[in-house]
């Protein structure tokens, strides 16, 4: 009896240990203090400094880095815009800035848009028959989730399912993250994929494309079961042994 209830035991720890495994994650990295001085001396909050991508079976993970306090200044909006193939694909983004995408597979597919103002949220928007439509958002509770921290630099965390985004293990899309102002007709500030100044007027037009692209591939991961039966595997293997 003391047997079975010490690999009950095992199993338990297992299946908790990996009930939503996630791989380490890719950092993609972008130059600091790359804004236009004529748009933002000091670049303040919109000086975008890092991203994080990683995914579980079901989700996937964006966590962007930013230079500066987030809750000093906090009207600075940071959006995400995904290219993920096929048809159709939008010239354009969901929010409606002058801000495109030109990637090997096409133009923007999906896009997340969040706001630090106001308590914070974020949008999740998909092209589908020539329109965006609203996926998900914060605000009716059908996002996955959305978070930022503040500090000397400030972390916002974007986590949304992949089948959200149009995407599934294996998938590889690209992306590129973006800062902009209060304004609807502002552009993009500051681009994550490109190390130089993206605009040099607030409502100048920017393009993803090129070199200034970044691509993530979704990793398969085994399911949670699996994993533990593996752990269960190795334990068992151990005990003996012993």
């Amino acid at each position: 009896m003391k047997n079975l209830i010490a690999t009950g035991s095992v199993l338990f720890v297992a299946a908790a240990a990996y009930a939503a495994p996630m791989n380490p994650g890719v950092t993609y990295n972008d130059a600091i203090n790359d804004i236009s001085p004529s748009i933002f001396a000091g670049n303040g909050t919109l000086d975008l400094v890092s991203m994080e991508v990683s995914n579980t079976a079901t989700d996937i993970q964006f966590a962007l880095r930013v230079n500066g306090n987030v809750s000093d200044t906090n009207w600075g909006k940071f959006m995400i815009g995904i290219a993920a193939g096929g048809a159709p694909a939008s010239n354009g983004n969901g929010w409606g800035r002058p801000i495109n995408m030109d990637s090997p597979s096409g133009g923007m597919t999906s896009w997340l848009g969040s706001w630090v103002d106001g308590g914070g949220g974020a949008e999740n928007r998909t092209f589908s028959a020539g329109n965006w439509g609203l996926t998900g958002a914060t605000y009716n509770g059908n996002f996955g989730s959305f978070a930022f921290s503040s500090g000397t630099t400030s972390t916002i965390t974007f986590t949304v399912s992949l089948a959200s985004l149009g995407l599934s293990e294996g998938s590889t899309f690209y992306f590129d993250a973006y800062s902009s102002g209060g304004g609807g007709g502002d552009g993009a500030v500051d681009a994550l994929a490109n190390p130089g100044v993206s605009i040099s007027d607030w409502g100048n037009s920017y393009t993803s494309q090129g070199n200034n692209l970044f691509s993530y591939t979704v990793t398969a991961i085994p399911a949670p079961g699996a994993m533990a039966l593996l752990a269960l595997a190795g334990a068992v293997g151990s005990r003996r042994r012993k």
